[in-house]
């Protein structure tokens, strides 16, 4: 059985991958779950937004991880695989100096340090079937909580 979905969407998500979704500012994340907002979100990065995101970006970032912690769940979703950020094959790298095993480095400090897990996808659509997948988790297991009360 499909659980229906709320899907909040940031506002400052450029690209959202889910035209059915209500668009609000959330305080971390690209993507929640209406009255759920503070408890899990999702960030979604392209390859070239990782790349900038933990490099040039990564004060702004780091604070924006650390209110995260908070959540019940949040992770990081990139629509590119491991491999091809390590080895900088996606389109425009070459404008970065910043070496692809650099990156992935970062992010396994993210990962380790925040205990925040980072899932690379082969693109854009398994990105958006892999969030589907996690926000109807959540909502199974919060369900499954509240019969356990």
């Amino acid at each position: 059985m499909k659980t229906e979905l709320n899907i909040v969407c940031d506002t400052r998500e450029q690209l959202p991958l889910f035209k059915d979704c209500i668009v609000k500012k959330l305080d971390f994340g690209d993507y929640s779950l209406a009255g759920h907002e503070n408890l899990f979100s999702i960030e979604r990065k392209s390859l070239p937004d990782l790349l900038q995101t933990l490099t040039s970006g990564h004060k702004r970032f780091k604070a924006e991880l650390l209110r995260a912690t908070k959540a019940k769940y949040f992770a990081i979703v990139v629509d590119g695989s491991y491999t091809q950020m390590e080895t900088k094959a996606y389109p425009h790298s070459w404008r970065s100096k910043v070496k692809g095993h650099q990156v992935t480095a970062i992010a396994h400090t993210i990962h380790m340090k925040y205990r925040i897990p980072i899932h690379w996808c082969a693109n854009r659509n398994d990105s958006k079937r892999l969030i589907r997948g996690l926000m109807r988790t959540y909502l199974r297991l919060i369900e499954k909580e509240k019969d356990e009360d």
